[in-house]
């Protein structure tokens, strides 16, 4: 295949090079800069395979709330479950979205949300965000969810410093905040892996934000989306 490139892109040349009269010696360098070009390309890494897509869904995917945080009513008839990082801007929408969900007439005390966490490799921050959130979820669900608010509108200014003034912000005992996050480290690591587990494993999960209501993967994204699935799959 490369050899065929090769005489392909030659040909072109010459032909593209005798129509406009350049010289032998222009020919020699055009080729010479031709060759070295295609070395080059050669030695590029080849582009990554996409992911293979998961089959589609038959089931609902089995999701437990464990010890996860809670928006809304503890035992609502539905739990919408989302897999997310807090540097994704797109979870940072799914964030908003979820939270009008809880608010909404139709859906108050009927579903509520449960968050997992699902930090990409590729985002630096977004573990330690997690683990801050955490850490303020050890004085309750409510400061779990006010914490992923200041991360999520602050994406660009994820640092120590800033976890600890939102700790303030929201009204924690900062000192048991600090000494949650320093102490509960390798807890938070487990946490986090065990949920990345769940939705790798179970909910095939290639990407966030990832949100699956009574199990089922929420593919429109909207407060009336998950008023569909929610008729579609007869869940409440």
């Amino acid at each position: 295949m490369k050899n065929l490139a090769r005489i392909s892109l030659s040909v072109l040349l010459l032909s593209t090079t005798f129509a406009t009269g350049c010289t032998n010696k222009k020919v020699e360098e055009r080729m010479d800069a031709l060759e070295k070009r295609m070395e080059e390309l050669e030695k590029k890494p080849a582009m990554a395979q996409r992911p293979e897509m998961p089959p589609a869904q038959e089931k609902a995917y089995q999701l437990p709330v464990g010890m996860s945080p809670v928006m809304g009513k503890k035992d609502a008839a539905v739990s919408v479950v989302i897999f997310s990082d807090g540097q994704c801007p797109f979870c940072a929408g799914a964030d908003t979205l979820l939270r009008d969900a809880v608010k909404d007439p139709e859906l108050k005390d009927k579903v509520n949300v449960v968050f997992k966490n699902f930090p990409l490799s590729f985002h630096p921050n977004a573990k330690p965000a997690a683990k801050a959130a955490l850490a303020a979820k050890e004085q309750g669900d409510d400061k779990f969810w006010a914490m992923m608010e200041k991360v999520f509108g602050n994406q660009q200014n994820l640092t120590a410093d800033n976890f600890k003034k939102w700790a303030k912000e929201i009204g924690l005992n900062v000192p048991k905040f600090e000494k949650s996050l320093k102490d509960n480290d390798g807890k938070y690591e487990e946490v986090i892996k065990a949920d990345i587990d769940l939705g790798t494993n179970t909910a095939q999960v290639r990407g966030t934000p990832s949100i699956f209501v009574g199990g089922w993967e929420l593919r429109e994204r909207s407060v009336q989306g998950i008023k569909n699935l929610l008729k579609e799959k007869n869940l409440i």
